[in-house]
């Protein structure tokens, strides 16, 4: 491998292994808050600041705040797992394995669970103004709906581009 190509790769793996510890915090911190905002949910202690707005579950019923909090588990889980593959993905880029299957299928997965994000939390808003008294309304947003898709064709073209890697290596 030529030293400058070698330089270049060794610059990925530096950064990733920055990006990795970054995301490793950042897993950290999406399951505390979650754990606070179920238990925040399910106790109808305290309020859930979203985009200004507070919302507060005390007035509700054990059911009904039991069901808010197992949305606010899913969508925080569905944070989780968008934050995981970005980890394990920058875990196969700091290895400098970046044009291979595994990558490609860890960003198809991110992007899937970006458009989960998107779902989930748009649903968890809703649950939450819906059960709101009175009820609230507020603004959706779909930006990670978007990010997901651009990352999904990203994963595509990067999934033929390992096709042509392959089949170059192969061709003498």
């Amino acid at each position: 491998m030529k030293p400058e190509i070698q330089a270049k790769l060794q610059k990925i793996k530096k950064v990733s292994s920055i990006f990795r510890m970054i995301c490793k915090v950042l897993l950290i911190l999406i399951a505390v808050v979650g754990v606070l905002c179920v238990v925040c949910v399910a106790y109808g202690a305290g309020n859930i600041n979203i985009d200004n707005m507070l919302f507060s579950t005390a007035g509700l019923t054990l059911g009904l705040r039991l069901l808010l909090g197992a949305v606010t588990a899913v969508a925080f889980g569905t944070l989780f797992k968008c934050v995981y593959h970005l980890y394990l993905l920058f875990g196969n880029y700091s290895r400098g394995e970046v044009f291979t299957r595994e990558s490609v299928g860890q960003l198809r997965k991110f992007g899937v669970a970006c458009l989960l994000w998107g779902v989930m939390s748009f649903l968890w808003v809703l649950s939450l103004a819906l059960t709101a008294n009175p009820i609230k309304t507020f603004q959706a947003h779909f930006d990670s709906l978007v990010i997901g898709a651009i990352i999904i064709a990203i994963a595509w073209f990067m999934d033929i581009a390992v096709d042509l890697r392959e089949e170059n290596d192969l061709t003498i």
